[in-house]
């Protein structure tokens, strides 16, 4: 028995070292996945492109994004590329109030733990923060802070008026890029069934309040914003050399040669964004469909077939450490099926009219993941002590997903941006 009890507290305390072994690996690959992206291959002509068009020229898509670059008059690119780096932070920082949530339950659980590790290195987490981004991910925070919220309500009115806020940031945020209020809304819908529990009988109201608003705003985007201004859009966007590593990129050895400072590589902003992003302002949404379908099937398929395996990777990966099961929260959804089913219809004019399908599924997986996690967050199981198959799949998962960072492909097939 003596023996027992010395070899008890030596393997809890080399798991204990473990923990903060993986823990610091995982701080250090964030932190190389993002200087990457800030000082080795940045892409920010592309980011700070979201926000190139306001309303000086009429009622246009995105106009509102830069209608926020034009509250800081005179620093056109420092608040550009402030709001670029902004989506980025807000994003995780909604992400590390998921990992909160995980990590302070009713007790200390190495589930817990495990589940916490695992979220920066999901598809949707790190590589997505720092490779996608666009205005979505200040959809994406909105999501994670009204799903916390509805799980911590203690009254239905307080459920409700976040509801109402939450529908009411998305419908601005579709100002600002059109797809946020198709991309969130069969999470929101999720939230509201799964963590709104105080709703109560109100939660078709809820699900009203907290959908609606962004899709009649894209709606109204769809059908009023003008789509005949792209030359006069482009006379507004200012010149100024910008890094864009792509425009000297060519082949393997060039982005060897860009990577190790062999090659340097800049553009003008105004020419880079008149040349490849402006002519999509002239386009209608059937000639937006029109560029989805001549992506070919491969394309398309390669980039349906890799965000299917983020999202069974999220789900499976989840459920797995968590402990659990997917059937326990798939029944939180009885009796409510109808509802999903149309907040899962919502994004579908996104893939019609966006060629970018990895990234749509990626956010479709955060979407379920997000409302999975802080639902498991609250089940006894996650309390558990964790099997040793858990645990080998955690370690697994680490590896795979720290070595593949599907997060940081949008898609295939894409016209080239020159």
């Amino acid at each position: 028995m003596a023996t027992l009890s010395l070899k008890a507290p030596q393997r809890g305390s080399a798991r204990q070292v473990a923990y903060v072994g993986i823990a610091v690996a995982i701080a250090m690959w964030s932190t190389v996945v993002l200087l990457f992206a800030i000082n080795i291959l940045p892409i920010d002509v592309y980011w700070m492109s979201y926000y190139a068009v306001d309303y000086t020229f009429g009622f246009v898509r995105r106009g509102l994004a830069g209608e926020l670059v034009g509250l800081v008059p005179g620093h056109y690119f420092a608040a550009t590329l402030g709001l670029r780096w902004l989506s980025t932070a807000i994003y995780l920082c909604g992400l590390a109030l998921v990992m909160g949530v995980v990590l302070v339950g009713r007790r200390r659980s190495e589930r817990r733990l495990m589940v916490a590790l695992l979220i920066p290195l999901l598809p949707f987490g790190i590589p997505f923060a720092a490779y996608s981004a666009r205005p979505d991910l200040f959809g994406a925070a909105a999501l994670t802070v009204f799903a916390v919220a509805l799980a911590f309500s203690r009254s239905r009115a307080f459920a409700l008026a976040w509801c109402t806020a939450y529908g009411l940031v998305i419908a601005a945020l579709t100002l600002v890029h059109e797809a946020i209020g198709m991309q969130f809304a069969m999470g929101a819908v999720l939230a509201i069934v799964v963590l709104g529990g105080t709703l109560g009988a109100a939660r078709r109201r809820g699900v009203l309040l907290a959908v609606a608003p962004g899709v009649l705003t894209a709606l109204g985007v769809a059908a009023f914003g003008r789509d005949d201004i792209a030359p006069q859009l482009c006379s507004a966007v200012p010149h100024h050399p910008i890094p864009d590593p792509w425009a000297s990129i060519t082949s393997l050895p060039t982005l060897v040669q860009y990577v190790f400072g062999a090659q340097q590589s800049q553009t003008d902003y105004h020419d880079w964004v008149c040349r490849n992003v402006m002519p999509i302002y002239d386009y209608e949404v059937v000639d937006a469909m029109r560029t989805v379908a001549n992506i070919g099937m491969i394309g398309l398929t390669v980039s349906l077939v890799l965000g299917v395996a983020a999202f069974a990777a999220t789900m499976y990966g989840i459920s797995g450490v968590s402990g659990v099961p997917l059937r326990a929260f798939v029944d939180e959804l009885r009796g409510s099926m109808a509802w999903v089913a149309a907040g899962l219809v919502l994004i579908i004019p996104v893939f019609l009219t966006g060629f970018d399908w990895t990234r749509w599924l990626i956010i479709v997986s955060f979407d379920v993941a997000i409302v999975y996690i802080v639902f498991a967050a609250r089940r006894p199981e996650i309390d558990r002590p964790p099997t040793s198959n858990q645990l080998r799949l955690f370690l697994f998962l680490v590896i795979v997903l720290a070595l593949i960072p599907i997060g940081t492909v949008p898609g295939f097939g894409g016209p080239r941006m020159i």
